[in-house]
């Protein structure tokens, strides 16, 4: 007879429990521990801009009656066509843009002096 008494006041606790809205008593369990993967970095898209000096030949086709007036006439002109010679470069500035705008992110001179 204790037992079945051991049994109802159980019973009994459990119900006020939840009737109160006390929470059951459930067992701790252990966290397991899991190894940290390292942090990957977002990547993202960037336009670079170098300017420098450049060896390379432009060309430009102009109407012109001499050749001293074609020589005046591809001032301010867009060349029709440029030649580079990449091996003889010297680059003066480094810019780093958010890809497709004018954001600046890093700009660097190279230019020793």
């Amino acid at each position: 007879m204790n037992e079945d008494n051991k049994k109802n006041s159980e019973l009994v606790d459990q119900v006020m429990r939840q009737i109160q809205g006390v929470p059951k008593e459930q067992p701790v369990k252990k966290a397991l521990k899991l190894p940290q993967s390292p942090l990957i970095k977002p990547k993202h898209y960037y336009d670079v801009k170098i300017e420098c000096m450049l060896p390379a030949t432009l060309t430009y086709r102009v109407l012109a009656e001499d050749p001293q007036e074609a020589a005046l006439l591809v001032k301010g002109l867009s060349p029709t066509g440029v030649k580079h010679r990449l091996h003889g470069r010297k680059e003066l500035k480094l810019s780093v843009y958010d890809a497709g705008s004018s954001m600046l992110r890093w700009m660097k001179n190279l230019l020793v002096g």
